[in-house]
């Protein structure tokens, strides 16, 4: 009887140990996500702003059209590039 106890405890006391390690790597994947989103705004808010000063910066030499012209082709283009980056490659073999 002491050793089917003893396995009992055993597996009671594995089973913590496991549920502590998962709520530890729960709280990190939950604080990655949050500071990924966080860093997510404060760059599309960085690129607000730098299209916006691009923006007044060229309005005082060209016309507004053609302002907005240049930068929806160079948002356009940066956009591309990201898009292309992300795409998965295939993994050279030797």
């Amino acid at each position: 009887m002491n050793g089917l106890t003893e396995i009992i405890i055993r597996f009671f006391d594995l089973l913590e140990a496991e549920g502590r390690l998962l709520q530890r790597n729960a709280l990190s994947t939950v604080r990655m996500a949050v500071l990924l989103v966080l860093g997510l705004i404060f760059g599309a808010v960085a690129v607000f702003f730098l299209v916006a000063a691009l923006y007044q910066a060229l309005v005082t030499v060209l016309h507004p059209a053609w302002v907005f012209c240049i930068l929806a082709l160079a948002c356009a283009g940066i956009a591309g590039g990201l898009l292309w980056l992300s795409i998965p490659r295939k993994k050279q073999v030797p």
